[in-house]
């Protein structure tokens, strides 16, 4: 089977706690896989280290065919790795509107002088709106949005590269039922009508079950279990 995304030997210490010990994972191009642990098991900092927010003590990290162990985010989210974060951190002082474009600006490699972003076109912002459910909120700052339009903000920043890999660290954590089944219909969709892959990091068994084809458990900073859906 053909790999997407690699990572063979991870290893990543603060001081002297080692977090992550020897990690090796795969994800094939369109696969959903889930990343479940207990707290403290090392699930964010792995997804920190795949995305580029850090980097490894050891190992390496191969993307579509190219080693990216020392690339940073930026960087992977022109190649088509996007994240979500676990607490959201939008722009307080931005529209929802504002916040997307600037994600679009970031991947077409476009700025403008004062940190504003420049489009030829509206319409991809506007899509993307309409597409998340966020259109209705789009001149909303995003200081003043809930839970659930948060994430789904983030969701819409991060399909803004067209990505081919999405890293998902606890989208759904603290959701309604109602803006839970809205985000794994907009998951399901980018994953069958565009063939995005996902990781996603989640506490919650059912939904992993629900969304994965395979799921990685990963306790005490290794990977001990895999589960095929």
């Amino acid at each position: 089977m053909k790999t997407l995304l690699s990572a063979e030997g991870i290893t990543k210490s603060f001081g002297a706690t080692q977090v992550l010990s020897g990690i090796t994972l795969s994800v094939a191009p369109g696969e959903p896989v889930g990343l479940f642990g207990p707290n403290g098991s090392g699930k964010t900092t792995l997804v920190n280290l795949l995305s580029g927010l850090l980097l490894p003590d050891a190992g390496t990290v191969r993307f579509d065919g190219k080693e990216i162990t020392r690339l940073p985010l930026d960087a992977r989210y022109r190649l088509g790795i996007a994240r979500t974060f676990q607490i959201p951190h939008p722009y307080p002082a931005l529209s929802v509107r504002e916040a997307v474009r600037v994600a679009l600006a970031v991947n077409a490699g476009k700025r403008k002088e004062g940190g504003g972003t420049r489009e030829d076109e509206e319409g991809p912002t506007e899509d993307l709106l309409a597409r998340t459910g966020l259109f209705n909120q789009r001149f909303v700052p995003c200081a003043q949005l809930s839970q659930g339009c948060l994430r789904r903000l983030e969701f819409a920043r991060a399909l803004a590269c067209r990505p081919k890999l999405l890293i998902l660290d606890e989208i759904f954590s603290a959701l309604s039922a109602a803006d839970e089944g809205d985000l794994m219909a907009l998951l399901r969709a980018a994953n069958r009508d565009e063939g995005t892959a996902f990781l996603l990091v989640s506490h919650n068994p059912p939904l992993l079950k629900a969304l994965c084809r395979r799921i990685l458990v990963l306790e005490e900073g290794r990977i001990v279990r895999e589960r095929t859906v």
